[in-house]
């Protein structure tokens, strides 16, 4: 254990940082802004996530862009830099007046501003501190995420039942930078700077491809597909959750419970992914995750939805949500190496950003095209078996690693 007795700074603050960044706080918060902005402005569910759209498309150039920038002026600052613009866009979120562009600008400018905050710098420093136990390493990050799903719900929906929409997105963006920058400022530092300060050991040796190499290679474009379809269900289901229970008959302050049980098991398959991905296959790991949201998927489709067969379901999605961004980080260092890693995981996650910004519009749109969720939910099992496939088709690990 001597990498996490080693490492346990950059560990924490990189778990921090995830909780308190842009993927974490928007997926597992704006479900519950839906009802009172469109209610106030008169807007349609699909107007309203168009926004998510935008974001995460204009995230389609930040990801690649910030993914170079650490490379060459280093994460920590990175990292820094997009705490404090979260916090600002989400300020200015709250201002809006009812206009749908100033709302789409502001959405946009939170993909720019935040851009830092984003799991491509939190998960590249533990590059240089973990080899061994990456995998453990990348799942503590990454349940950084269930961490703000668990406390974001019932936080955002009583701030919002009782001061307003406009309160609960400044007092999220206030209380995530509060929580991150002096952790980030204090502990947050890559393997290099270290040793290089205090002579000891010189960080992991890397091997890795370049974003072109990798953009050449077969596996570049299987990963891309195979997190593009996962995304889009999965943040589609998320970002969804609480109006396919509501349509299922039940009460908000139910789904609200829901969605911080389902928070807590995103922190447990975080966890257990990275345990695991250190042990087996990560490919034959990630498919029997997928499988659990699928057998969820065929559950609230043929159920009578109770809130206890709701806690099974959330559990079930809870695990997929635990995975996907995990899967990432580590298959995209496992199968394209350490050396570049920031660059090329800017480039994959460029397939993770366009799935999870068209999925809340998509699944909104269809479902009041087809009069309910059903169809949306069939659509996304089979999405599922594509995915598991396409996991299957990476093959084994390069001799390098």
């Amino acid at each position: 254990m001597n990498e996490f007795r080693e490492g346990w700074g950059p560990l924490l603050a990189a778990t921090i940082g995830t909780m308190c960044g842009l993927i974490t706080v928007t997926n597992y918060s704006q479900g519950f802004f839906v009802a009172p902005v469109i209610n106030e402005f008169g807007w349609t569910p699909a107007q309203f996530f168009l926004s998510f759209t935008i974001m995460m498309c204009v995230g389609l150039l930040t990801g690649p862009m910030i993914g170079t920038l650490a490379g060459r002026i280093g994460v920590r600052q990175i990292g820094i830099i997009g705490l404090v613009g979260h916090a600002i866009a989400y300020g200015l979120i709250s201002l809006n007046n009812g206009s749908l562009v100033l709302w789409y600008l502001s959405f946009a400018l939170l993909a720019i501003l935040g851009a830092g905050s984003l799991p491509i710098i939190w998960t590249s420093a533990l590059n240089g501190w973990f080899k061994i136990h990456r995998g453990k390493a990348i799942g503590i990050t990454m349940a950084g995420t269930g961490i703000g799903a668990f406390l974001l719900p019932p936080i955002v929906e009583f701030i919002i039942e009782n001061y307003g929409w406009r309160a609960a997105y400044r007092s999220v963006g206030i209380g995530a930078l509060l929580l991150s920058l002096p952790v980030v400022m204090l502990l947050f530092r890559e393997k290099s700077a270290t040793a290089a300060a205090s002579g000891s050991a010189a960080p992991i040796a890397a091997w890795g491809m370049t974003r072109r190499e990798a953009i050449g290679t077969g596996r570049f474009w299987i990963l891309g597909a195979v997190l593009f379809v996962t995304a889009l269900v999965i943040v589609g289901l998320l970002s969804n959750f609480e109006r396919i229970l509501t349509e299922r008959g039940l009460a908000r302050s139910d789904i609200a419970i829901l969605a911080a049980i389902l928070g807590l098991t995103v922190i447990f398959g975080r966890l257990l992914v990275g345990t695991l991905v250190d042990r087996f296959w990560a490919p034959a790991v990630a498919v029997c995750f997928v499988a659990l949201p699928t057998l969820g998927l065929v559950i609230l489709n043929s159920t009578d939805v109770t809130f206890a067969v709701g806690v099974g379901i959330a559990i079930l999605f809870g695990l997929a949500a635990g995975a996907e961004l995990d899967l990432l980080a580590y298959l995209t260092g496992k199968y394209f190496g350490p050396a570049h890693y920031p660059a090329v995981f800017g480039g994959i996650f460029a397939f993770f950003t366009v799935g999870a910004g068209v999925a809340p519009p998509i699944f909104g749109a269809a479902a009041q095209m087809f009069n309910g969720y059903s169809a949306v939910l069939n659509a996304s099992i089979g999405l599922f078996i594509l995915s598991m496939l396409l996991y299957l088709a990476l093959g084994k690990y390069p001799q390098h690693d």
